[in-house]
């Protein structure tokens, strides 16, 4: 670890000692509070817990640069799992074990560049992003952060191995050259309902279950990874934010907290609002995970310069779409050839992502009743039948 990112890193740090006793308090104890307190006073601090402790940073297996290029056969481009804006993601298998894992290479340039000289300082603010906030969150459908390392080299981030793509890789099943994989089938439209209610659980947890708040900044198919039984796990915090850090710069009512900064995010998700106000909010996410859900009810890329020019987004084209009551138009065919048991479902869900693209934040739900309403659509699908026991 280098001694300057330790010391960077130590004084966003809070004094320890309260940091630990969160980091061990006995599970009794904490089962004691969350019946005194009630499960909306569920949440962890992530100020002191999470991110916030060095003994808490330091409690994660901190990977060597050399180990890890073993671990990957030295970077190995067969290894290689997928491109992000701010590096690439390599399959390794970690010793002694041998157990899989991801490990996210950050392209660090190797001196500053005039073109681009705070290249350096954006990605080492990613990295730390994802050290400080991600070491502590805990959720079954976020995708967990084993280890890091800083080397002069490079940036290295170990994850869990999610072994079945992403669901941008699902929804738009790129073929690749030859011999390549065949595509994946089409998802069923039970199975993508599931997957709109677990990211809606994880952003549910981001923003009501720590303390202060996290928004991801940058939910989109392609940082959706998909479990080999077809769960949905979130990932990439690189652009992720706490609300209320130093330099928020106001305060929208007595829930809603807004920070100012300059809009960042992926093109076909980024949240108008924010991107006209600079203002950012938990709904914001909200947006995003709206496109998603549309880009699961319909199969569509969030953006596709082939469409007419109003309906390069996919936000506009469908919520058009919705006004005029022409929503079957754009339904993925593999969901409507589910027949009519369905669609009853898929309009509700439609008319949910509807609500979450408006253009204000304001109108739009947050995720606590987004979740609540994806759960209840789950239970207008007809029950499976029951499987026959031999």
């Amino acid at each position: 670890m280098r001694p300057h990112l330790l010391l960077l890193l130590a004084r966003r740090l809070p004094p320890p000692p309260a940091a630990c006793r969160l980091l061990h308090q006995p599970r009794r104890r904490c089962a004691q509070q969350q019946q005194q307190h009630g499960s909306g006073s569920n949440v962890t601090t992530v100020a002191l817990a999470a991110a916030a402790s060095l003994l808490a940073l330091l409690l994660l297996y901190l990977c060597a640069a050399i180990a890890l290029r073993a671990a990957t056969a030295g970077f190995d481009a067969a290894r290689k799992l997928g491109d992000g804006g701010f590096g690439t993601v390599f399959l390794a298998y970690l010793p002694p074990s041998g157990r899989p894992a991801a490990v996210k290479r950050l392209h660090v340039p190797p001196s500053p560049s005039p073109s681009f000289p705070s290249a350096s300082a954006t990605i080492t603010k990613s990295f730390c992003n994802e050290v400080l906030i991600l070491s502590a969150l805990r959720h079954p459908h976020l995708v967990r952060l084993h280890g890091f390392c800083a080397d002069p080299r490079a940036l290295l981030l170990v994850y869990d191995f999610v072994p079945n793509g992403t669901l941008w890789h699902h929804l738009h099943r790129r073929v690749g050259g030859p011999g390549a994989a065949p595509p994946p089938p089409p998802l069923p439209w039970r199975t993508r309902l599931a997957m709109a209610a677990q990211i809606a659980s994880a952003l549910e947890y981001l923003h009501f279950g720590v303390k202060p708040a996290v928004v991801h900044r940058d939910v989109t198919s392609s940082n959706i990874f998909v479990e080999a039984d077809m769960r949905a796990r979130l990932g990439d915090f690189g652009l992720s934010r706490l609300l209320a850090p130093p330099d928020a710069c106001a305060t929208g009512g007595a829930r809603e907290l807004v920070c100012c900064t300059a809009p960042q995010g992926t093109p076909g998700y980024l949240d108008p609002d924010y991107h006209r106000s600079f203002q950012l909010t938990e709904k914001s996410d909200v947006y995003s995970l709206g496109v998603v859900v549309l880009e699961l009810v319909t199969g569509l890329r969030p953006v596709d310069v082939g469409r007419e020019r109003q309906d390069v987004t996919l936000a506009d084209w469908v919520v058009a779409k919705i006004q005029v009551g022409e929503l079957r138009e754009v339904v993925d065919p593999p969901v409507l050839g589910e027949g009519p048991a369905v669609m009853a479902s898929v309009e509700a869900v439609a008319e949910l992502a509807f609500r979450c693209v408006a253009p204000d934040k304001d109108d739009r739900p947050d995720a606590r009743e987004v979740l609540a309403e994806l759960k209840r659509i789950q239970t207008m699908l007809p029950e499976l039948p029951s499987r026959k026991v031999s």
